[in-house]
């Protein structure tokens, strides 16, 4: 098993349509070729960790890499991976820009991801890179409110 974790930024004017065909594709994709992961969408950047065979998760990246909707894409960490982490996660995904939530929504959400990074310190370098960014997203996104 191999894992990876990339950064891109979305394209301007990125739509909600686009945010759902992303996650039906990658929940179709993932699915058959056994990947599984985290997908974060926050103020216009995405972060994903993906775990899976390493030609499959390269594969994707690959596939990432050339879709319209993704800029930027930028390889983060790449390695073997002990243990899947995501189980049964073929593809998790909350966007809360594009959800309607009030800022008070959005501000307990960015709080919920903060906590849920605390939690993933014992596991892979990809996984807490992820984490990391994340949560850094959401702390300069707080700062903000």
């Amino acid at each position: 098993m191999h894992e990876l974790t990339y950064t891109s930024q979305a394209k301007k004017n990125v739509s909600l349509k686009d945010l759902n065909d992303i996650l039906k594709t990658a929940n179709e994709f993932n699915k058959t070729h056994s990947i599984t992961g985290c997908l974060v969408y926050h103020n216009g950047l995405f972060v994903q960790t993906l775990h899976g065979a390493k030609k499959g998760i390269f594969d994707l990246l690959k596939k990432i890499q050339g879709d319209e909707r993704h800029t930027n894409v930028n390889l983060v960490w790449e390695g073997p991976a002990e243990k899947e982490v995501f189980k049964g996660w073929h593809m998790a995904f909350f966007s809360p820009k594009t959800s309607g939530k009030t800022s008070e929504s959005l501000i307990d959400f960015e709080r919920n991801l903060i906590t849920l990074s605390t939690f993933y310190k014992a596991d892979s370098a990809s996984v807490r890179i992820f984490w990391s960014i994340v949560k850094d997203l959401c702390l300069n996104e707080a700062q903000t409110h």
